[in-house]
């Protein structure tokens, strides 16, 4: 049995590879050496990944770092930090190059995870009452996308909403991502995304049932459009399992809880991140 995200991950490449267009003019991104990062877009793309076993999604067509991805779901979920230096403290990097003069990312992620909602302590807060005492609203949402504090945010958010619904004893999880960095962004998010869905089922005594992942600009960046082709047209391999340890609450939660069993990937490739 091949992993699930690594087809799901494969037709996403081809899609912008065979019907995406090239950005043209000026564009906002660039690289660390100051050239422009121009890229290859498709517009409007949704998928449903099945997280109601023990795989762990991360592509085996190259090695997906898993720890570190971990350690950004952990610092804006649970601890619901803006703070680089604490990011850095649990060994991830990836927002250095967002890090503002104040050692913060502003007004962003975890700042407006920790917004108090209907009375409850954060959007977290929210989202486990919610589902606890009333499973079948429509309302279970966060949103961390406010326009009146955009300007405050080192990066305005790319995955920026979540809504949860409950059919029987089963957890639904839909994700809205308004831009979609395929190479990097995308791997990790993904992976992210399912361990916080399994998170929260466990909480709520739920059985986590499909993802369903909304993206509305795709896209593969110049430098590293050859290598992600060749990539996804490589070898891949049985999917590595996921093994939570020592739950008692997802307000425990630690990044080291979460065991990867048996993962077996490609080579490792290296890609530049566009700013």
């Amino acid at each position: 049995m091949k992993a699930k995200f690594d087809k799901i991950y494969k037709e996403i490449v081809d899609t912008i590879a065979e019907k995406g267009i090239w950005s043209e003019g000026n564009v906002r991104t660039k690289y660390a050496d100051g050239t422009a990062a121009h890229y290859k877009s498709y517009i409007g793309y949704q998928f449903r990944l099945d997280n109601s076993g023990d795989e762990a999604h991360l592509i085996t067509s190259r090695f997906a770092p898993s720890k570190a991805a971990i350690r950004e779901l952990y610092w804006i979920w649970i601890l619901q930090s803006n703070n680089v230096d604490v990011l850095n403290d649990l060994g991830c990097k990836f927002w250095d190059e967002w890090k503002q003069e104040d050692g913060t990312i502003g007004k962003a992620y975890g700042y407006q995870i920790a917004q108090e909602t209907y009375g409850q302590k954060s959007q977290l807060h929210y989202v486990i009452n919610e589902l606890k005492k009333n499973p079948n609203s429509r309302r279970i949402m966060t949103e961390i996308w406010v326009p009146n504090e955009l300007s405050e945010m080192a990066l305005t958010p790319c995955v920026h909403l979540t809504q949860w619904s409950v059919i029987g004893n089963k957890l639904y999880l839909e994700v809205r991502q308004r831009s979609c960095d395929v190479a990097l962004g995308l791997v990790a998010n993904v992976f992210q995304y399912a361990v916080l869905h399994k998170l929260v089922a466990l909480e709520c005594g739920l059985e986590a049932a499909d993802i369903i992942w909304n993206i509305h600009n795709m896209h593969i960046y110049d430098r590293h459009y050859d290598k992600l082709i060749k990539q996804v047209n490589g070898e891949t391999f049985e999917p590595a399992k996921i093994k939570i340890n020592n739950f008692k609450s997802i307000f425990d939660f630690k990044p080291d809880d979460i065991e990867i069993i048996d993962y077996k990937y490609g080579e490792k490739v290296s890609y530049e991140v566009a700013i």
